[in-house]
């Protein structure tokens, strides 16, 4: 073989091997589907109760209760509580505590309970696009370590992945606060 043919194979192969690292890297980077239903179950149940509470002066009364009376609520139920895809409570109201939204509070929450460290860096760094960040106000990762809240601008919405790391720890919740 020559020179030349050697070469000409050289670089094929790496090539090749490059092609094949990356797709590997972006296997392993990509979020699960099971993250990604999540995510758009957030959406989905924001845009639900926003529909439901377009007309009426505040988002007085929304909690868990009122959220399944009136069907607003993306997921399963399992002895009247609501669980997302990834079989994790699913809170909804004005704090992580599932009270109800009182008068005049313009705002309410979508929260996932008890997260593994995993499930809470994918989610907290999960890309929104722009029409589903409409009525995001802010988003908290609460944990043994603290509570860390994030939202537009100069305090750090969207989170990177390196970000996410730093806060979720071992069991965490996540809320998403929406106006």
């Amino acid at each position: 073989m020559k020179n030349k043919e050697k070469l000409i194979i050289y670089i094929w192969l790496s090539s090749l091997a490059i092609i094949l690292l990356i797709g590997v890297i972006l296997c392993f980077e990509r979020p699960s589907s099971e993250i990604v239903q999540a995510n758009k179950d957030i959406i989905k149940m924001s845009e639900n109760i926003r529909a439901y509470y377009r007309n009426r002066p505040d988002y007085w009364g929304l909690n868990n209760s009122e959220a399944i009376k009136l069907n607003l609520y993306v997921g399963k139920m399992n002895n009247n509580q609501i669980l997302n895809n990834l079989n994790k409570s699913v809170i909804i109201g004005s704090d992580i505590n599932g009270n109800q939204v009182m008068p005049g509070q313009h705002s309410f929450v979508i929260g996932y309970k008890d997260l593994n460290k995993k499930e809470c860096i994918e989610l907290a760094s999960l890309y929104w696009a722009e029409e589903d960040k409409l009525g995001l106000i802010s988003m908290a990762i609460l944990n043994d370590s603290g509570s860390y809240e994030f939202s537009w601008g100069n305090n750090g919405l969207p989170l990177s992945k390196a970000q996410s790391k730093q806060y979720c720890k071992e069991e965490n919740n996540i809320l998403w606060a929406f106006e």
